[in-house]
């Protein structure tokens, strides 16, 4: 590689792109005054136009920059130590530090049979996760151009998204693999030609951006057969579609917060298994509970980036089919029972059997896969039962000594709402509970008399009344995890 002269003298364009760039990144408020952040330098146009932004704007954005270089060992030796000097001189002229990265890239994805694509964006994004955390940088900034959004909602779009995806790539968005640095990129108002203009008018020669290496056959079909075709019809389709982005992730944006305000009430989580009852899940509008469901696979596996509007179809619509499971990406599982849709990871945990164990009141009582939570209460005005694993007995017909069992043959009791005695088999059987899962409910007795069968009904007898003056909170919660590990 021939040693470049970099002068980095602005012109009338190079000014007015930073102008638009300081705008952006303003507007979108995608980095804050006082932050540190990774900006991720391949050596292409896009990246290094991106660093030399960002460094050119630091006083106005009262930020901290560390550029990082990530060699996927695609191109030759040669090659690949002109791009990680090339990198070195751009971030040594801008007085930047400089943190580099390797990986076998081929190899990995033939030892864990995964695409090159795939492999190489999730190796890339480990090394600049990893020195993110290692510098202290709250954000990695990425060179994502008006065209890669536009290339991107097009390819959502041919494979069928949902809002999410015709919302493309936001501005600033969360880590993509977990928990992580936050994904800023500021570059996203401005087209890819403009990137190389500004480098070239700036006096720099970038190199070839090794990640234009990757067969990624169905991208580049697009940006060589679909685009031509589509500027026909409008010169301008990347801001069209630009916009509709926008528009789209306005409005997903306020229904995600909607939704996430109310996960936290209807949802029962643990670090991998989530729950939600059918009767939260179809209380709403379908593109509600399209959302709640999106938020417990988010949850389940700390990222729902490689969700396809397919499998949020096939969630909400096995809520309306007999039980039954579901194969989900990332090896993760969706279990619908009468009551619930569960999302987890693996097999479906088995019940374990439930013993017979005093009732901690108050207190947690834990028994087969269930943990019964119980609390004394000064009766309410009004009683809300928020889901059919709580209930509110009186204290006065319960008294001291409650316990928790399985079921047993000739069980009966006087289920609150109806007129006199059932046998609970009818009760399980009526509710369609599949035979294996019965004998994983639990049962809180006061004596021989069942109080209350959790997620179906109370007895009567132990029902709060206009004249009860205390009253027994029971919240019961099944711990998946648990009943996996056990099994």
């Amino acid at each position: 590689m021939q040693t470049q002269t970099i002068t980095l003298a602005s012109t009338r364009f190079t000014a007015a792109l930073e102008r638009r760039v300081l705008g952006h990144i303003r507007k979108h408020r995608i980095l804050t005054s006082g932050e540190h952040a990774l900006v991720g330098v391949s050596g292409g146009p896009d990246s290094t136009a991106l660093l030399v932004i960002l460094s050119r704007l630091r006083p106005k954005l009262d930020i901290d920059l560390t550029a990082a270089h990530f060699d996927h060992m695609l191109r030759t030796r040669r090659e690949a130590a002109d791009d990680a000097r090339f990198v070195k001189a751009v971030a040594a002229r801008l007085d930047v530090p400089l943190l580099n990265g390797a990986a076998d890239v081929r190899a990995s994805a033939r030892r864990n049979h995964h695409s090159l694509e795939d492999i190489a964006r999730r190796l890339r994004y480990a090394f600049l996760g990893e020195q993110a955390l290692s510098t202290g940088a709250s954000s990695v900034a990425v060179g994502h151009t008006l065209d890669d959004q536009a290339e991107t909602i097009l390819l959502h779009l041919i494979r069928g998204a949902g809002l999410d995806g015709l919302a493309g790539m936001r501005p600033r968005s969360a880590w993509p693999f977990g928990a992580g640095p936050d994904l800023a990129r500021p570059l996203l108002g401005i087209r890819r030609g403009e990137t190389a203009r500004y480098c070239r008018e700036l006096g720099v020669d970038p190199r070839a951006d090794p990640t234009n290496l990757l067969p990624v056959a169905t991208r580049n079909r697009l940006r060589h057969e679909l685009m031509p075709v589509l500027r026909r019809f409008n010169p301008k389709i990347e801001e069209a579609v630009a916009r509709l982005a926008d528009a789209v992730a306005g409005e997903s944006g306020y229904v995600d917060e909607l939704a996430r305000s109310y996960f936290t009430d209807v949802a029962s989580t643990s670090p991998t298994t989530v729950s939600i009852t059918r009767r939260d899940l179809l209380a709403g509008h379908p593109a509600f509970a399209r959302r709640l469901i999106r938020l417990a696979l988010e949850q389940a596996r700390g990222s729902a980036t490689d969700m396809e509007a397919v499998h949020l179809e096939t969630l909400l619509d096995a809520l309306h089919k007999p039980p039954g499971s579901y194969s989900l990406p990332a090896g993760f599982i969706a279990t619908t029972d009468q009551r619930s849709l569960i999302i987890h990871r693996g097999p479906a945990p088995a019940m374990r059997e439930i013993r017979e164990t005093t009732l901690c009141v108050p207190g947690n009582t834990n028994t087969g896969c269930w943990t019964v939570l119980a609390e004394i209460i000064s009766v309410p005005r009004e009683v809300r039962q928020v889901s059919p694993n709580e209930a509110y007995l009186d204290v006065a017909e319960t008294g001291p000594g409650l316990t928790i069992r399985r079921r047993r043959p000739g069980d009966r009791l006087r289920p609150l709402g109806l007129s006199g005695e059932k046998k609970l088999q009818d009760i399980l059987v009526d509710s369609k509970l599949p035979a294996r899962d019965r004998d994983g409910i639990p049962i809180v007795c006061v004596g021989d008399q069942i109080a209350w069968v959790v997620g179906h009904c109370i007895d009567e007898r132990f029902a709060l009344t206009p004249t009860s003056s205390q009253g027994l909170h029971l919240v019961a919660t099944r711990n998946h995890i648990a009943a996996a590990a056990d099994t």
